[in-house]
């Protein structure tokens, strides 16, 4: 070789060098090396800080991951280490929402594969909710065509559909079918509850009560664009007119409507009796039951699973209600996720102090098969947590036997 071409050589490789390491640079510093989970959710977490409210940014700004090639498996997980570090982000049902929604965007005919891969005991199943509505949103469907769909929509949240549902999970997904139905329904209601009456009636089990409540909730708590524009023209924007709308329906449907009708009257709820005088929209006792409990989670979550907030709550409800109330306010904690156990037994230690102690443990011991797969690591942990007697009922799986409201009324 000349000492021309070698000079040459020399010259192309420190180009090379030169250029190809000002690249790999570049692509470092403006991030576009593939970034850790980790870098991911410190990432989202420095963008969410000047934020008056930071989970409203988390559930906004982690989705977009999945745009940067981030899997749904892979988002979820940055969600996991981001409540990790925080204090407050453990209600992430509205992310389960988007992020699922923007994974069955990618196919909405895979909606079904969607749900069999939605994590287990984090965000209150929002997951499950997401795909499912993702499939139908812009879809207002003839009443032949619903009929067509029935089959299948019977199946979706059955054994042998992709997944092996908990309670929990069985009913939340039942939940998410009654936001469905409004979408295929074109917003009528009517039709919505007449779908979940022909879906959720199995010979061993009824889930009309979570179907309904799903319509209803779609009525006074859309989200998305789409949503409002769903119930525009529903009158039931005013507790008033709420109060006449829900009273055009009967019986289980007429309660479901009530409860579900909550951020209408939720300024009333810190007032004194503010939550009984709206459990009692309806007369009968199993109503007013459900309402308190659907109040009672609904609260939990709104205050964030701060334990002196809990507290004071169930320290303001009639005598009679103080054991529902520490009850549900725990289960509300290891339903949204695991990690809240130890949050739950503190709750059941408080009702303890006020003498309903048993009936806040009794709740934790149902939930235990019901919220999860027995002899599972989070049932473990759940029983494991309580005092005796109740650990060896629950690590011995009695808590199927358990029926913890039967005194609540």
């Amino acid at each position: 070789m000349t000492p021309e071409l070698r000079n040459l050589g020399i010259g192309i490789l420190l180009l090379v060098a030169i250029f190809g390491g000002s690249y790999a640079y570049e692509t470092a510093l403006f991030g576009l090396l593939p970034r850790s989970l980790e870098q991911h959710a410190t990432a989202v977490i420095s963008t969410c800080a000047s934020e008056s409210y930071p989970p409203s940014c988390y559930d906004l700004e982690i989705p977009k991951l999945m745009d940067q090639g981030l899997s749904m498996e892979e988002t979820f997980e940055v969600t996991r280490l981001i409540q990790n570090q925080v204090d407050n982000y453990f209600y992430c049902h509205v992310l389960g929402h988007n992020v699922s929604a923007k994974e069955t965007a990618k196919d909405p005919l895979a909606w079904t594969d969607v749900v069999a891969r939605c994590p287990t005991g984090m965000c209150s199943n929002g997951c499950l909710h997401g795909a499912a509505q993702e499939r139908f949103r812009d879809d207002a469907l003839t009443d032949a065509e619903i009929q067509e769909l029935i089959p299948e929509l019977s199946q979706i949240c059955e054994p042998g559909s992709g997944r092996d549902f908990t309670g929990l999970e069985q009913a939340s997904c039942y939940h998410s079918l009654g936001h469905l139905t409004m979408y295929i329904g074109g917003g009528n209601i009517t039709t919505a509850v007449g779908v979940c009456d022909q879906i959720a009636v199995k010979d061993t089990h009824d889930y009309t009560q979570t179907c309904y409540e799903g319509a209803y909730m779609q009525i006074f708590q859309p989200l998305e664009p789409e949503d409002f524009a769903l119930v525009q023209d529903v009158p039931a924007t005013t507790t008033v007119d709420a109060k006449v709308f829900c009273d055009g329906f009967s019986g289980e449907r007429r309660a479901a409507c009530h409860r579900e009708s909550w951020p209408l009257y939720r300024d009333s709820f810190s007032e004194p009796g503010g939550i009984e005088t709206f459990c009692t929209l309806v007369p009968d006792r199993v109503s007013q039951q459900r309402c308190y409990n659907a109040i009672f989670y609904v609260l939990t979550a709104q205050y964030s699973f701060d334990e002196e907030k809990v507290t004071n709550m169930c320290e303001s409800v009639p005598e009679k209600r103080m054991g529902q109330c520490f009850g549900n306010a725990a289960s509300r904690m290891v339903e949204t996720d695991y990690r809240l156990t130890p949050n739950a037994v503190r709750i059941c230690e408080r009702a303890q102090e006020h003498g309903v102690g048993d009936r806040c443990y009794e709740e934790l011991v149902f939930y235990s098969t019901f919220n999860f797969h027995e002899g599972s690591e989070a049932f473990l942990t759940l029983c494991r947590s309580l005092p005796e007697p109740w650990q060896t009922q629950c690590v011995n799986g009695e808590g199927k036997t358990f029926q913890p409201s039967k005194n609540d009324y």
